[in-house]
Formats: C-alpha cells, structure tokens, sequence
C-alpha cells in the first residue's frame, strides 16, 4: 500500500525538526545565517516549522549542512540511515570483526560526565569540560563540548568562542571502554577508561589519543579521567560556565595523580 502523501503542516515538521538537528552543537545562529546568506527571522521561522524556503535558500542550506532536499521530506535519521558509507562498512568488516557487546549500564551508566585531561596544545596545563552518555537501542553515544582554544588565540580579544561539540560511540571492552570521536571539522581521537579509579567507581582513567600529524610543542596523546556528575543541572551549568583550560592544581588530588600516571608524548 502506497504511502499516505504529507501534509504541508508535516513536511514543515520534518523540516523544521530537520534544521535543529544540524545546527545542534554548531555557532549561534545569528553567526550561521551570516555563513549560509539569509535572513535570521526568516531561519527562525524554517527552525519552529512555521515555513518553507525558497529553492534558492534551500539550496544555500542543503550545500552548507551537505545534505539534499530530502531534509524536506524524511527524517535527517533515517536519510543519514539510507546512504551508505563505503568506509564504514569496510571499517565493520575489517576491524570490528567481533560483535560489539552493550555497554553495561552498571559500570558506566547514562549520565553527564566531566572530561578531565591534559592538553594537547598547551604544556603542563590541563583542559575540563563536559560530556554527555546516553544509550539508543543498544548503541551508547558520547557527546562532548571543548572551548575553541584555537579560534582565542587567532583572535584574543574577542568576547564569546562557541564551544564545539564533537561526538562519538562508546564501545566495552572485558576490562574497560573505548571512545571513538570526530568533531565537524573532521578531526578523530580516540579514547580509552578503565573502570573504577583507586577503588571510587565514579572516576574512569585512560588515555586520549588525538589522530592528527605531529606538530612540534604540542602533544597526540595525553592522560584523561572520566568523571561521572550527580544529576545537578546547576552543577553541569556552573561547569559549562568556567574556562576550559587551568594549571594542574585546579583538579582534585585523584585527578591529579591520574593525570600524571602517563606522560605525554608522540
């Protein structure tokens, strides 16, 4: 049986569900209707499903978010679902020969977490942030925020930096999990906690391994701890809030002693 035809009022729904989807963990929006070339009321009105673009606009966003006009139509889920990626399917038939089991929510369950490690750009300093775990049929994401340490020092003196998000899938192991992540900007690392630090279950030690070339004074890989937050929106909020860079005494002496377990290196 031939599927029932949307109404207006759904595809805008589609639509609108679509955009903030994309634009979740992306710049503010005045900053990306600045980049795409279009009008911010208008794009507020494509966000709350109130409206359709023009084809030139949606054209404009469909090359920015590299997508099609399918946005329109399906589910950004089910469309990313129906494309195939040639390198991940000879990634899962080379490498991820084992089945991968779920992560058992007894030792590492769905929470905020705060990302405690050394930094990769700045020697003897350490970077702390937030992360967020969550399990979706059977797969547990990870999805953290970084300052854009980069951008400050191209430009100190500006007054806000938009975190970027980067995201990943956690995957367990017979004596710990792996993190694999990317950011929008391509760039991978890939990480690894064992359970439990110095008999205190809420802590997680391991390692981050930044995939990228070699830069001289700046690291590949560094010491990294796991935190697991009590459910506290203000505690998440007043972290959120802080720098993301401190020397190393701003971390608690089990975080310290973590850190300086591995060196830095590569």
């Amino acid at each position: 049986m031939a599927k029932a035809p949307l109404s207006p009022t759904e595809v805008r729904s589609i639509f609108g569900r679509n955009l903030r989807e994309l634009c979740d963990g992306g710049p503010p929006i005045s900053v990306l209707c600045q980049q795409i070339g279009i009008n911010r009321t208008q794009f507020n009105r494509y966000l709350a499903g109130e409206a359709f673009p023009r084809p030139d606009i949606l054209a404009r966003i469909c090359t920015h978010f590299e997508v099609d006009a399918r946005i329109l139509l399906e589910p950004l889920e089910d469309l990313r679902r129906s494309i195939p990626d040639r390198f991940l399917l000879e990634m899962r038939d080379k490498l991820l020969i084992g089945r991968s089991r779920p992560v058992d929510p007894e030792v590492l369950p769905d929470a905020v977490y705060r990302f405690w490690r050394k930094s990769f750009m700045f020697q003897g300093k350490i970077v702390t942030n937030v992360a967020l775990i969550r399990t979706r049929d059977e797969v547990t994401l990870f999805k953290g925020f970084e300052e854009n340490l980069l951008a400050q020092q191209e430009n100190p003196n500006a007054r806000r930096f938009p975190r970027l998000a980067y995201f990943g899938l956690v995957r367990q192991h017979l004596d710990g999990v792996s993190i694999y992540c990317q950011d929008r900007q391509n760039q991978s690392n890939i990480n690894f906690f064992e359970f439990g630090l110095e008999g205190n279950m809420r802590f997680y030690p391991g390692f981050s391994l930044l995939v990228r070339r070699r830069i001289d004074g700046m690291n590949r890989m560094t010491a990294a701890v796991l935190e697991r937050l009590p459910h506290d929106p203000a505690l998440w909020r007043a972290i959120v809030r802080q720098d993301t860079v401190h020397d190393m005494s701003y971390a608690p002496p089990i975080i310290q002693r973590a850190l300086s377990r591995i060196p830095d290196g590569l």
